[in-house]
């Protein structure tokens, strides 16, 4: 274990810059927290943001845009093969940003191609701030052996009423993984002094179907909420309140600059910068404006599978999400203040609302 290191950083360069430890849980939906101790525990600790949304259902996609601070669109990693795309010339990551800003970055991928490398040093213990992410992929693992190499798309063995108190125990059960994980992560953390000087942020990339729509297995596929409504905590004893949850609704694009905010970092961007923003003025109260979500995905699978370029998006405000498939050409409209659970679709029905979404959508919120 590495985590030694923190809490024993008496320096004045560690204690004018925050230790940064990022925590990342695949795939463990917004809505499944209730009720489980860990949440509940980091809930009292932290700044809880459960209106977070992520910018692509998938992890390749999600991490590559919150360690950017920027969409797909942007950085050229908008579908699953396009890792090796990553505009790494003009794209600078949140590790660059970090070293460039004098510390040491270390990261547990859960695969190389998961995230951009840049920025990123072996692990060693020194007197420089660290910044370290760490990725928890068991729920991952799980899903793919026990459902997504096992059912068809549209497997009547997975999908219906009759079968999701299956699928919801199934998964429940891997979150039970998650969750011993996060518990004695989150006490080795308090027994090593690192929650004391560090940022510590737990997060999600996305959230997984448990058979509600036929043709995802899991995730990926469609931009439903069940997918795209991820959460994150911020914890840090003097920086930042405990207890506090904010209402707004947010991005993973905006943990980026946040952090940068947080660690009093001025980001030196590439010839493109972040369209993230910082969420340090949403904590404070200051901006209580929702920030609008843009999506992107690329099943491997699914009806329209399209694995080397985004063919489903989608924007989303407080009240309306527009869905669109490029391959099929459908749009789907909800009214999420009266159908959160989007089962109506008004697409056709609302011109005055639909046309702008679908503006944004067609210049992929460039």
């Amino acid at each position: 274990m590495v985590f030694g290191w923190f809490g024993k950083k008496k320096a004045e360069a560690a204690k004018a810059k925050p230790n940064v430890i990022m925590v990342l849980i695949d795939m463990v939906r917004a809505d499944r927290r209730q009720g489980r101790r860990i949440f509940e525990e980091l809930a009292k600790r932290s700044v809880a943001f459960p209106q977070m949304y992520t910018h692509a259902p998938y992890t390749i996609a999600s991490v590559h845009a919150f360690m950017s601070g920027m969409y797909g669109s942007l950085t050229g990693v908008d579908a699953y093969m396009n890792a090796p795309k990553f505009d790494k010339e003009n794209c600078k990551t949140l590790a660059q940003h970090m070293k460039e800003g004098g510390y040491r970055c270390v990261a547990d991928f859960m695969n190389e191609k998961i995230g951009p490398h840049q920025g990123f040093d072996e692990v060693r213990a020194d007197d420089s701030p660290h910044f370290m992410y760490l990725h928890f992929s068991y729920v991952h693992r799980e899903i793919v052996t026990n459902v997504i190499k096992v059912y068809k798309d549209d497997d009547p063995r997975y999908f219906g009423d009759e079968n999701r108190p299956m699928n919801e125990q199934r998964y429940a059960s891997y979150l039970d993984l998650a969750e011993e994980y996060m518990t004695g992560l989150l006490a080795h953390l308090d027994a090593c002094g690192a929650t004391k000087d560090s940022i510590v942020i737990f997060m999600t990339d996305h959230g997984c179907g448990v058979g509600e729509r036929i043709g995802e297995k899991a995730y990926g596929i469609y931009a439903y909420d069940y997918t795209i409504n991820t959460w994150a905590y911020f914890m840090h004893p003097e920086l930042l309140p405990s207890g506090k949850e904010i209402p707004n609704m947010v991005r993973t694009i905006d943990i980026a600059p946040t952090i940068l905010d947080l660690c009093r970092i001025d980001p030196i961007e590439g010839s493109k910068e972040m369209q993230g923003r910082s969420l340090v003025p949403v904590i404070r109260g200051d901006d209580r404006d929702d920030r609008e979500v843009y999506v992107e995905t690329a099943g491997l699978d699914g009806p329209t599978p399209s694995p080397t370029e985004a063919n489903v998006f989608c924007v989303r405000n407080r009240n309306w999400k527009l869905i669109y498939n490029s391959t099929s050409k459908v749009r789907e409209l909800y009214d999420l203040t009266s159908d959160p659970s989007e089962s109506h679709n008004l697409a056709g029905q609302k011109p005055d609302i639909e046309g702008p979404l679908f503006e944004k959508i067609r210049r992929r919120y460039l």
